[in-house]
């Protein structure tokens, strides 16, 4: 008798598993949004990059760990404007702005920046804490 009750019990703690919601553990990755500041620029001026992260409701980008962003292409360096102020934990408007400058050497036309951008989100609710990493690719027409 005691092995039927453990194997129902055992297969209704499966049951209700297998149906469980999957917002109770886990949030969606967020997605990013990049724009910049001008519709074009010529070589040498300044570009300011905004990364708007669009996370579900509930769901925060923290301070901590802080946000990266790594370029894969089209040759240029740059850095983020620095996101650690206001108050709380969590980073204000869901964005950050990465600053770089278009090469000298840049032909008109379209320049083609590349990369990925890595940071944590939170559940708000539960405090639970996910890494991420989201590729974005932003067409910039040069003069």
């Amino acid at each position: 008798m005691n092995i039927k009750l453990y194997l129902s019990v055992l297969a209704l703690a499966f049951v209700l598993l297998s149906f469980r919601s999957e917002d109770v553990l886990a949030q969606k990755k967020p997605t990013i949004t990049v724009t910049t500041n001008k519709n074009s620029y010529k070589p040498g001026e300044t570009v300011k990059m905004t990364i708007k992260f669009n996370t579900a409701k509930g769901v925060k980008i923290p301070k901590e760990p802080p946000v990266s962003v790594t370029i894969t292409k089209g040759n240029v360096s740059g850095h983020l404007q620095d996101y650690s102020g206001g108050s709380g934990d969590y980073i204000s408007n869901s964005k950050v702005i990465y600053t770089f400058i278009i090469p000298d050497n840049t032909s008109s036309g379209k320049l083609v920046v590349s990369g990925k951008v890595g940071f944590g989100y939170c559940n708000e609710s539960d405090g639970i804490c996910k890494m991420g990493k989201v590729s974005f690719s932003k067409s910039i027409s040069v003069k």
